[in-house]
């Protein structure tokens, strides 16, 4: 192994005295250098939103990732040309469209391509998976872009799954190498409303590593539903889902190992077998090695109440038998679960409330890693506006607590999108009945998010304000600044963002945000402070762009990335692998 992946691999409490030194020696190196501090902002300044497509006729369901470098890419369903075909787009941190104007087509085949999920590569691109009908039912296809759009893998995409009969309802996770993880609802046992649960791994080459057509999670006699998964942090991912081999439904978990074998009881481990029905399940890690899932049950008889569970490595119930109520709000549905990773071993939940008995609200729970509730019996309010708020969506701000968003109906005649920030203490950072992301005319629904990797997070979904569906999105911060405008765009920061993918064997990608047209130099210097490679040098316009560096033939060490502008200057660092 060459010293330099032994460096990387020593001790994490020393590599950032080295990278510190490393980089002031080469400051030093470089008279008159002064490196600009970026805004770590995220500042979309339109108050409703950026479009990201308003091509002809409808676009729809959207979903997000984030693109390593404070930006997003987003995919969603198309139907410009007259069928549904899939398109993509990728936003900087600034809110610039990186990619062509209205979006990349990654799949146009013949009849309709719907509902497509959206993952990282690890390399500032993505993998996108989809239903699609080109064969006369539903199949599963996969295609990954690069950080330029560019389509990777078989023109129109690679099939992930084409048995018999359709399959559907996709959830999908990246594997960690540059690959993903799917799992669906399928049909092929051709037994009506029965269908079964599968997955699937394809690495980065589009070639599928499990069996073909997926390997066999759950084909248990009787339905299989809804499945979501989260990875297992080895290759493989744990896959939940609800369950109707008893006669009502039930929630069961497995875990699959990245070679594609079950690792539980076949047809997986009971999660809670609770009388009457338990429905819709999520998942999320457990920090240790688990997974804690959470889901809505009617064991009460009464009402839908929100309820969760931890189970370790080897599938074992860790908290209470069949669940842990995080609710008690007797008498009212609480519904449409969703979670993710507290990062100290527990959990935030946020869900759909009636607790007025008549409209929907958002409420949230915190649960610790030993099943305690953290907040209030009943949870935490996260908007009680007037109206129906339904559809939460939820990822982690990055302090152990989470930002929400949702579909809000307080305004009579059109729905809107709006967001709130909820603290590991149950505090509430922005407005009570939260922030306005987009309040535009007509209808606004379908809101997906993401962090922005900058302890912000970015919202798309799809618009009505145009007369057809078009997609727009927003970014904000930590503190919420952004949403409304409220903070000075990028307009006057030079960015440099960090090179990707980093270490590298070969090719290295640059991201760059420039506050106005001028003359640009950017250059890759050694160690020593001598230049190896004249990346860019000339005029540019004001905005984002994308620069790439081959690095195939420079020797193995660490490499700095100088950005000059007008007087101003960005450094960033690179390692080179052989």
């Amino acid at each position: 192994m060459s010293s330099i992946k032994h460096s990387l691999a020593r001790g994490a409490n020393r590599a950032p005295i080295l990278e510190a030194v490393v980089l002031a020696a080469f400051l030093l190196l470089l008279p008159g250098t002064a490196v600009s501090q970026p805004d770590q902002l995220n500042p979309y300044n339109d108050s409703d939103g950026m479009p990201v497509c308003t091509a002809n006729f409808d676009q729809t369901t959207p979903a997000i990732v984030s693109d390593g470098s404070g930006g997003s890419i987003i995919a969603w369903k198309d139907i410009r040309n007259g069928n549904n075909d899939i398109y993509i787009q990728r936003t900087s941190l600034s809110g610039s469209l990186l990619w062509l104007n209205n979006g990349i087509a990654i799949c146009t085949a013949g009849s309709s391509q719907e509902l497509p999920q959206i993952v990282t590569d690890g390399s500032g691109g993505a993998i996108v998976v989809w239903q699609d009908y080109r064969n006369g039912s539903f199949d599963i296809y996969a295609q990954r872009v690069n950080s330029s759009g560019e389509a990777l893998w078989n023109d129109n995409g690679v099939p992930v799954c084409t048995a018999a009969f359709d399959q559907f309802n996709i959830s999908s996770i990246s594997d960690g190498q540059g690959g993903a993880i799917l799992t669906w609802e399928d049909n092929r046992s051709n037994v009506v409303n029965c269908p079964d649960v599968y997955a699937q791994r394809v690495n980065s080459d589009g070639s599928m590593l499990w069996t073909a057509n997926g390997v066999s999670v759950c084909n248990q006699a009787a339905a299989q539903h809804g499945p979501r998964l989260v990875s297992d942090a080895s290759g493989g991912a744990f896959i939940t889902w609800y369950d109707q081999r008893a006669g009502d439904y039930d929630i069961y978990t497995q875990r699959v190992a990245s070679g594609g074998a079950v690792q539980w009881t076949t047809n997986g481990v009971a999660t809670c077998t609770m009388a009457t029905d338990q429905l819709m399940p999520d998942i999320c890690s457990d920090g240790a090695g688990g997974v804690i899932i959470t889901w809505h049950d009617f064991r009460s008889t009464t009402d839908y109440n929100i309820y969760a569970q931890r189970q370790g490595p080897s599938g074992a119930i860790v908290w209470v038998v069949d669940g842990v109520v995080m609710n008690n709000n007797v008498g009212y549905d609480q519904i449409n679960a969703r979670i993710v990773s507290d990062g100290t071993g527990g959990a935030v939940i946020v869900w759909q409330d009636y607790v007025t008995g008549t409209t929907s609200d958002i409420y949230a729970q915190r649960v610790a890693s030993a099943g305690a509730v953290q907040w209030t019996a009943t949870g935490v309010i996260i908007c009680t506006a007037a109206g129906n708020q339904i559809d939460p969506q939820i990822v982690s701000d990055g302090n152990s607590g989470a930002f929400v968003t949702w579909e809000d109906y307080r305004s009579v005649s059109t729905s809107d999108i709006y967001a709130q920030r909820i603290a590991a203490n149950a505090a509430i950072y922005w407005p009570a009945t939260g922030y306005l992301i987009c309040g535009a005319d007509s209808l606004q629904s379908a809101p997906a998010m993401a962090s922005d990797g900058n302890q912000g997070a970015i919202v798309a979904w799809q618009d009505h304000r145009n007369t057809s569906w078009d997609i727009y999105a927003q970014g904000f911060d930590i503190s919420g600044t952004g949403i409304e405008g409220g903070l000075s765009p990028l307009e006057s920061q030079l960015v440099l963002f960090p090179a990707f993918p980093n270490p590298s064997t070969s090719m290295v990608g640059f991201s760059f945000s420039l506050p106005g047209s001028g003359t640009v130099d950017l250059a890759v210097y050694d160690i020593t402070g001598r230049k190896v490679a004249t990346v860019i040098s000339g005029e540019m316009l004001a905005g984002t762009h994308q620069a790439s560096w081959n690095g195939s033939s420079a020797a193995e060490g660490v490499y700095f990335c100088r950005l000059s502008y007008e007087g101003m200057t960005e450094t960033s660092q690179v390692v080179v692998l052989r």
